[in-house]
């Protein structure tokens, strides 16, 4: 029983210093602008990305709470390219979006699909406004794949296309570095208060 503390505090404080370790990490690398001379087909799992976010598509996946609220969703993040034939989708990834941002990245979509589907050429771009975006991709999980090639589905892509449109990623916001700092932080002091008594416990028998 007495060494349930001191393990409790071991596992807590190594989780806490890999968190905050990897935010801090991610926080030095360089970061590469998806709309910077971008080719969205060799980014890798794990790099940090910035983007200036004005044009996104619907979501795809929603994670709700015990209490059937909307905590945060997934939506299509296109990327366009500009030919002689004017604007066309390259490829979709993911963007995760918490409950605070709805609001804004809902807007950002009704302008979105407001200058899609224009054929007046009236309408300006990016209307709903601009997110600056700073973080990090994971790899999309299964579940995730599956739902953003239903999306494509009835966006009329056929299995072809949703196969070499997909890249398989979830844009990820980091957290502020002083979290990170504050988690490393609390990850140390943890795994020496965890040695600390595991070794008074251990000449204690």
């Amino acid at each position: 029983m007495k060494w349930r503390l001191p393990a409790a505090l071991l596992v807590i404080g190594a989780l806490l210093v890999f968190m905050g370790g990897k935010g801090i990490l991610t926080f030095f690398m360089p970061a590469q602008d998806l709309y910077q001379d971008c080719d969205w087909t060799k980014l890798k799992n794990g790099q940090r990305v910035v983007a200036n976010v004005d044009f996104v598509f619907d979501t795809f996946k929603i994670v709700t709470n015990e209490e059937g609220r909307d905590v945060s969703a997934v939506y299509a993040m296109p990327d366009l390219v500009a030919d002689n034939d004017g604007v066309r989708i390259s490829h979709f990834m993911g963007i995760l979006v918490t409950a605070n941002d709805f609001s804004t990245y809902n807007r950002i979509l009704d302008a979105s699909w407001k200058w899609w589907e224009d054929e007046t050429e009236t309408v300006e771009w990016a209307e709903g406004g601009t997110v600056y975006f700073d973080g990090y991709l994971r790899k999309m999980d299964k579940q995730e794949k599956e739902f953003l090639k239903r999306y494509l589905g009835e966006l009329g892509f056929d299995e072809n296309q949703k196969e070499a449109m997909i890249i398989p990623y979830v844009m990820m916001e980091s957290e502020p570095p002083l979290i990170n700092l504050g988690m490393f932080g609390g990850g140390i002091v943890s795994l020496v208060t965890g040695v600390l008594i595991g070794i008074f416990f251990f000449r204690r028998r």
